[in-house]
């Protein structure tokens, strides 16, 4: 395999992913089931595949900017793995790690290195 690297097209994936959730949209509130008989499943397909594609519209790197992964440390990527496996093992503890999780990231940011002078 060469080192080539492969263009991505982000525009078709976002065209994509609008397509995708705009058919999930219809097959949801303008069919009913006696119409199509598989309307959750086909509905339930298009809306993840459509959310799955909105969410690597978001991660591709536009003309301003880098991709969205290229700045995440390992052990950012790391603990996020993490947390999502425990959210999905105990759902019950999920907005409780969502508040304290606030609370350290808000008294933890990065401070203006630039104080006030003293008077």
């Amino acid at each position: 395999m060469s080192g080539e690297k492969i263009p991505i097209n982000r525009l078709l994936v976002g065209v994509i992913a609008a397509i995708c959730l705009i058919v999930a949209g219809i097959l949801e509130w303008q069919v009913t089931v006696e119409q199509f008989a598989q309307k959750e499943a086909a509905t339930g397909a298009f809306m993840r595949v459509g959310l799955l594609m909105f969410a690597f519209w978001l991660a591709l790197p536009s003309k301003k900017r880098d991709a969205a992964w290229a700045n995440v440390s390992p052990w950012f990527f790391v603990g996020l793995i993490l947390a999502i496996v425990g959210v999905a093992l105990r759902p019950k503890i999920a907005v409780p790690l969502i508040v304290v999780l606030s609370i350290i990231g808000f008294v933890l940011r990065p401070r203006n290195k630039k104080r006030a002078p003293r008077r």
